[in-house]
């Protein structure tokens, strides 16, 4: 798996995801990471969020869902991100750097 998908699982990760449903906050994150991930040109897949969940104990219907979401980002569905603020310029730096240095790496 990618350093950056990596890296964008640690941050879905961070949220409570014991929950059932995820936060509203962490539902617009987690969309607008996977969003950014497939303008990268890396998207993440469902399995990818699957097996991050399954290692790491993840709540089914939490999983379900972000899994979900990835899915339809990954085929091009839209989604609707109710507060896109939430993915924060910060993260979007560290992913960026992290598809610039794989890319380094392979050029």
């Amino acid at each position: 798996m990618p350093a950056v998908i990596e890296k964008a699982l640690d941050y879905i990760g961070g949220m409570n995801t014991s929950a059932s449903t995820p936060h509203s906050m962490d539902e617009s994150t987690a969309k607008g990471i996977f969003k950014y991930l497939k303008a990268l040109g890396v998207p993440a897949s469902a399995e990818d969020v699957t097996a991050r969940a399954t290692k790491e104990g993840w709540n089914i219907e939490f999983t379900k869902k972000v899994a979900g979401w990835a899915e339809k980002i990954d085929s091009g569905e839209r989604v609707l991100i109710k507060n896109p603020e939430y993915f924060s310029s910060y993260m979007q730096e560290q992913l960026r750097a992290l598809v610039q240095a794989e890319h380094a790496h392979t050029d």
